[in-house]
């Protein structure tokens, strides 16, 4: 390990556990050894990171600057380290994101599809929301995602893949009493300008809030309560008559895009991915709605 990568994975270590002390520990190193891999950053960067005190260590203005910088530095290393191994077995490394709620949906068919279509391909998966997809498509460090929040980015592509259903449902008996323990839930700005006239205007007991939509979902199957879920994911809950749709609540309609660059590292494999996510999504999108 190099000694820049080492003094930058000290700094990220030393950021998040605010002291000095703890990072040695979590290194496993002395904490001579810390303050020496600090300093010896400092010096390379010209600027101190850092500012310590009796309670701990905590960053300067330039430090909090530099640590988004650092981190996309050590992601950078550790993939290219992968696809590098990699490089004997498979001649293309690609790297794809979902949205949680998609990855039922998605993943297990696209993935064959892709060792249909580019069996000499390896691939990762991870899951996490749009704008942090958009953010790593931008940087270089992802090559597809599939999620719903939408925002302008140079290089980057946002192409319309299928459109949700928020509806709200409630597990209380009588429908009527909806408003007694209803969870809010986070979506998008628009959704949250919108959602918050709503509740102004009926007035529920709001006492969770759920920014993951889907924790609103199982809550339902927990205990009486009312939330907005995607009609797709929750489909079997109101079809079994665990939950119950509020009749002349709004419905709000969402588009679900593929993200990815506008000048991706191997084309091919990128046609290929976005014909199976293409495929995949029209035949969810033609499957029969819940009434």
């Amino acid at each position: 390990m190099s000694n820049l990568d080492t003094q930058i994975k000290t700094f990220l270590s030393v950021a998040r556990l605010g002291s000095f002390r703890r990072a040695a520990d979590e290194l496993c190193v002395t904490q001579a050894a810390v303050t020496s891999r600090i300093k010896g950053l400092e010096d390379y960067l010209g600027f101190p990171v850092f500012r310590r005190h009796r309670r701990g260590a905590e960053l300067t203005e330039q430090g909090e600057r530099f640590i988004d910088y650092a981190r996309n530095v050590i992601d950078t290393i550790e993939h290219g380290r992968e696809v590098a191994r990699r490089a004997t077995s498979y001649r293309a490394h690609y790297r794809f994101m979902s949205q949680y709620l998609l990855l039922d949906e998605l993943v297990p068919e696209w993935l064959g599809w892709m060792t249909l279509h580019v069996p000499d391909v390896s691939i990762s998966i991870d899951c996490g929301y749009s704008m942090i997809a958009t953010k790593e498509i931008a940087n270089g460090q992802l090559d597809l995602a599939v999620g719903y929040q939408y925002q302008v980015t140079n290089g980057v592509i946002f192409e319309p893949l299928f459109t949700e259903r928020l509806v709200l449902v409630t597990s209380y008996e009588e429908v009527v009493d909806w408003r007694e323990n209803y969870i809010s839930i986070g979506w998008d700005q628009a959704f949250d300008e919108e959602h918050r006239r709503f509740v102004a205007e009926s007035r529920p007991k709001c006492r969770l809030h759920a920014e993951f939509i889907d924790t609103a979902r199982i809550m339902l199957t927990q205990e009486a309560c009312s939330a907005y879920v995607v009609e797709r994911s929750a489909r079997a809950l109101i079809t079994s008559g665990a939950v119950r749709l509020v009749p002349d609540a709004p419905v709000w309609v969402r588009p679900a895009h593929a993200i990815y660059p506008a000048r991706p590292t191997h084309p091919d494999v990128q046609s290929a991915a976005l014909e199976g996510v293409r495929d995949i999504f029209a035949r969810v999108e033609k499957s029969p709605a819940y009434e």
